[in-house]
Parts: structure tokens; C-alpha cells; sequence
């Protein structure tokens, strides 16, 4: 009687820590870029993002965790049997679905670490430009290169 209770639930465990382990990598990919974000920076790291990292850890492991526990409660309940999901009987669906969106929620914060640094650097170029030169000068140094390349241009279709 117990065999057939467990029979089928290893399968489940083990995709589910699979799952588990693929979040944490994501969870520390994105420690690596905020802390690399903050070197190219030359900002000092501070201890509110590994408190972050932490917090993180917990939410979504503990999500996961939950998540499997569903699943295991499905697993021994027959529901995907009962309604003719044969296929996915033994799949920890829900703890799949619940690492899915966590690594999207770090892709996401992955990606505006990323958009920030360019936003950045852009700013800086800006700022470096406008010591350099006036607005004027930029827009005289523009309409001369502009000139330029106009007159190379039509030298180039004249040979």
C-alpha cells in the first residue's frame, strides 16, 4: 500500500531540486552582475545588497519548497490521473511554474543592471562633452563634418 503511495515521487523531488538549484544559480547571477555594476562604478559594495541576496534566497526558495509540497500533495492525491492528465502525472508542475517566474524576475533585474550602466555611461559622455565643448561649438563642429562629407561626396561622384 505505501509503495504504491511513493511509487512515482522520486522522479518528482528530483526535477524539483533541479528546479530549486537552477533558481539559486539565477539568484547568484544576479548578485555577480549588481556587484559587478557596483565595481565598474567604483562604488563601495554595502552590505544591504548580499541582505537583499539573503532575503531573495529565503522568499524564493521557500516558494519553491512550498511549491513542491503542492506538488507532492497532487502526486499522492492522483488529481492529474482523475482529470486525464496522464502525461504530466509525476511532473512537479507547480514548483516548475514558480522557478519560471523567478527566473524571469532575475533575467529582468539582470537586464536593468545592465540598462542602467549604459544609461550611465551615456550620461557621463554627455557630461564630458559639455565641459569640453559649448553647445554652440558642438553644433558648429557637427555642421562642419556634416560639410565635409557632403563635399566628399560629391567629389567621389564626380570621378
Amino acid at each position: 500500500m505505501m509503495e504504491a503511495l511513493f511509487e512515482g515521487t522520486q522522479m518528482t523531488i528530483q526535477i524539483g531540486m533541479v528546479a530549486i538549484i537552477i533558481v539559486f544559480l539565477a539568484i547568484i547571477i544576479d548578485l555577480v552582475s549588481g556587484m559587478y555594476k557596483a565595481w565598474y562604478r567604483k562604488e563601495k559594495w554595502k552590505s544591504d545588497y548580499l541582505k537583499r541576496t539573503g532575503f531573495k534566497f529565503v522568499l524564493y526558495h521557500g516558494c519553491m519548497l512550498l511549491g513542491l509540497l503542492i506538488d507532492l500533495l497532487i502526486h499522492f492525491s492522483k488529481l492529474y490521473l482523475w482529470w486525464g492528465w496522464d502525461m504530466v502525472y509525476g511532473l512537479p508542475l507547480i514548483t516548475l511554474a514558480v522557478g519560471i517566474f523567478w527566473c524571469i524576475v532575475e533575467f529582468l533585474s539582470v537586464r536593468e543592471k545592465a540598462d542602467e550602466k549604459v544609461h550611465s555611461e551615456i550620461a557621463r559622455a554627455e557630461r564630458l562633452a559639455k565641459q569640453v565643448f559649448s553647445r554652440e561649438e558642438l553644433v558648429e563642429i557637427l555642421a562642419e563634418a556634416m560639410r565635409k562629407s557632403v563635399l566628399e561626396g560629391k567629389t567621389k561622384e564626380t570621378l
